[in-house]
């Protein structure tokens, strides 16, 4: 009887701690970010092409905030497209480390954007870049993150 009450214990902990993971990107009830990429992804390449993936879930969003890591300038702009490779029209403010995507009509859940920032200036070495994201809601004042955008370049 002992064994079955642990075993039956051991089966309950464990349903617990193994994560879930969505099958695919609309799976998930809330906004995140998804793939992200160095164009190309040699340190040393000059104005490159930074993009991550950002998938709309819940509420539509009006606005994406992107902050900038140290050492790190965006110099020709950013790109919004959707994954079918349409420009999604958006007005772009980028002050310092900061840039704001403000977009003309509200991006409805189920949508999945490319964010491509373009010209972008590192020190030259190999690192990983942490962008930090967040996005405004319809209906929402708040910023919600999102979390970080992971950029990786490499050396020679």
């Amino acid at each position: 009887m002992k064994k079955l009450i642990y075993a039956a214990a051991f089966t309950f902990a464990i349903s617990f701690t193994i994560p879930v993971f969505a099958k695919s990107p609309s799976d998930a009830k809330f906004t995140h970010l998804g793939n992200s990429a160095a164009l190309p992804d040699n340190a040393q390449a000059y104005g490159a092409t930074h993009k991550f993936d950002v998938h709309v879930q819940g509420k539509a969003v009006s606005e994406l905030m992107i902050e900038s890591p140290e050492d790190v300038k965006i110099t020709e702009g950013i790109e919004v497209n959707n994954k079918s490779g349409e420009k999604i029209p958006a007005t772009v403010s980028i002050n310092g480390k900061e840039a704001t995507i403000t977009f003309s009509e509200a991006v409805n859940p189920g949508t999945s954007l490319s964010i491509q920032m373009q010209g972008v200036r590192t020190p030259l070495y190999e690192n990983t870049w942490h962008y930090s994201v967040s996005a405004k809601k319809v209906g929402m004042k708040e910023e919600i993150p999102l979390g970080l955008a992971r950029i990786n370049t490499y050396s020679g």
